[in-house]
């Protein structure tokens, strides 16, 4: 199999796929640093207007440090035009998994300190303007 790379990030594996993008676990080459990379569809690579909002991604969720939001370490176009970001790693399962593993509800309290810890991470978010416009049980661990 061919070893895929984008930019200094060598794919360890595929995390999942969605409408737009792919994420890849990768190990940042020079350093040794995991990262996650999402990886734009191709087809939406030739839309200025998605990859603009793409890489604007990146810029916004650098504006917010806040430990619900995950830092953005590059972002750039692999060769062959690919557009991909490189973030922070988050080793874990996410609620997506969580909720299906615990058949579909969490103890009150567990639901009580996950919606706290997002509606902290959206608030300083908002407080620079910022909408998160995709929030979704996968994207939260």
């Amino acid at each position: 199999m061919e070893q895929r790379r984008f930019g200094p990030y060598r794919v360890v594996r595929r995390l999942g796929t969605g409408g737009m993008a792919s994420v890849y676990e990768a190990v940042h080459e020079p350093s040794g640093q995991r990262a996650a990379v999402k990886v734009l569809h191709q087809t939406f690579a030739q839309n200025s207007d998605v990859l603009n909002r793409f890489f604007n991604e990146a810029k916004a969720a650098n504006l917010v440090v806040h430990p619900g939001v995950v830092h953005i370490y590059e972002c750039g176009m692999a060769p062959g035009g690919v557009a991909y970001l490189a973030m922070e790693f988050l080793d874990g399962m996410s609620l997506h998994e969580r909720l299906y593993q615990a058949g579909g509800s969490l103890p009150e309290q567990t639901v009580i300190q996950l919606g706290q810890q997002a509606a902290s991470a959206l608030s300083v978010m908002h407080e620079q303007k910022i909408v998160h416009r995709d929030l979704k049980p996968e994207q939260v661990t």
